[in-house]
């Protein structure tokens, strides 16, 4: 729900919002290192939910402004968490309470940040005056390098999970930008697409990395050396590609889209394995995803949470529920249901038994 919540709601009956999502911009949704949970953003919030069973839900909420992007550190004990105002915040995940360890304000707003695999340094990527990004250690805040290459806001980073460290950015100007380190510096430009890159995401063994654009194209490349080594499709979706996931063993990925269909591929042979098509109406695009052990998610216009299922081509389970301010709720005579309304119309029946 999204109305006034305290700075931290932890309850079993707690019926969490769904992911704030805009047109034309990709929703970050992120998954937990042991596989429990996932998390993403809606108002002010960061929304925790056990990928299982979804009635287990924390909500952090201890951001000043609309929350972007939130992602565990590979370790598991914390949760960066980055807002519009530039503002990241990075807090435990070990306590109910989830204290706050360190904050900063890197640079403008932040769309997208990452981890080190060791957990020790962050890279944040997004708008802002005099830079776009900004890489430095968690808990001094120091810098690592700079991340350059882009000209205009920066929409997607990802960090090479393995040595020798590398970092990938893409933007709205249609670039993407590779860079070694630590310290990391500039190595070289890629023009692959023809408009904003909105996903960009490294294989778990560091071979490859995956980039998908508005132009509905999606490309693969040399993890270390960033060489194009081939295109998903000819094109791979018919509409703007949003988000990108990779199975554990990165042998497939997945991409999503505004076609409002989620698209299995190899990643050796780049051959298409199989299409979900989530919907046909407009809330039925695709914005965002996740790979997470036997588990596939994507996020619709709509904030709808899809489980997918490629062996039978089929949605498994759809999440719904608000995305708004609530403004009636009421208990069933039974009380064994709550039925709620938003400020746009919106009613959802929760069970409670």
């Amino acid at each position: 729900m999204t109305g006034h919540v305290n700075s931290l709601i932890h309850d079993e009956n707690c019926f969490a919002a769904l992911p704030r999502t805009e047109r034309g911009r990709s929703v970050q949704i992120g998954g937990d290192p042991k596989g429990k949970n996932f998390l993403y953003c809606i108002g002010n919030h960061v929304i925790i939910r056990n990928i299982e069973n979804l009635a287990e839900s924390d909500v952090y909420a201890q951001h000043a402004l609309q929350t972007t992007v939130a992602r565990y550190a590979p370790s598991g004990f914390y949760i960066a968490s980055a807002d519009t105002g530039g503002k990241i915040r990075i807090w435990d995940t070990t306590q109910r309470e989830h204290l706050l360890k360190y904050e900063y304000q890197p640079h403008g707003a932040i769309y997208d940040l990452c981890w080190s695999p060791d957990s020790k340094r962050i890279i944040t990527a997004g708008d802002g005056r005099e830079k776009f990004a900004s890489a430095f250690l968690w808990d001094s805040g120091s810098s690592v390098g700079t991340i350059t290459g882009h000209h205009k806001p920066i929409t997607c980073v990802d960090f090479k999970p393995s040595r020798p460290y590398k970092v990938a950015t893409g933007g709205e100007d249609m670039q993407i930008a590779f860079h070694s380190g630590p310290p990391f510096k500039f190595d070289q430009k890629i023009n692959s697409h023809s408009k904003f890159i909105n996903t960009i995401k490294f294989s778990p063994n560091g071979e490859k990395f995956v980039s998908g654009g508005a132009d509905g194209r999606a490309f693969l490349y040399n993890g270390k050396t960033a060489e194009k080594e081939g295109e998903l499709g000819n094109p791979a979706h018919s509409g703007g590609i949003y988000g990108s996931a990779w199975k554990a063993d990165s042998a497939q990925l997945i991409t999503c889209s505004a076609d409002k269909s989620v698209k299995l591929w190899d990643a050796n042979t780049l051959e298409l394995m199989g299409t979900i098509n989530v919907g046909s109406k407009l809330l039925d695009q695709q914005l965002g995803c996740l790979w997470q052990g036997d588990h596939i998610l994507s996020v619709s216009l709509s904030g709808y949470i899809n489980y997918l299922d490629f062996s039978n081509s089929a949605l498994t389970k759809v999440i719904k529920g608000h995305q708004k301010a609530i403004t009636a709720i009421t208990l069933s005579a039974d009380k064994k249901k709550i039925y709620t309304v938003d400020y746009t119309g919106l009613t959802n029946i929760f069970s409670i038994v």
